[in-house]
């Protein structure tokens, strides 16, 4: 339920990234980096849209 929960946020962070799909943080930073999943900086915060996360893997 928590999973359902994060993605009805308009964005998130790489830990609940972490969370939603059960991969460690080396997974994430790499599917970051290689722009599999869309990212941004605000500051000094990755921040990450739910709209494609919910549209690819949902």
């Amino acid at each position: 339920m928590r999973q359902a929960t994060l993605l009805e946020k308009e964005f998130i962070s790489v830990n609940e990234l972490m969370e939603i799909f059960d991969i460690s943080r080396a997974t994430a930073q790499r599917l970051l980096k290689s722009g599999e999943i869309e990212s941004s900086k605000l500051g000094g915060k990755v921040i990450i849209p739910t709209r494609p996360l919910r549209e690819k893997f949902v």
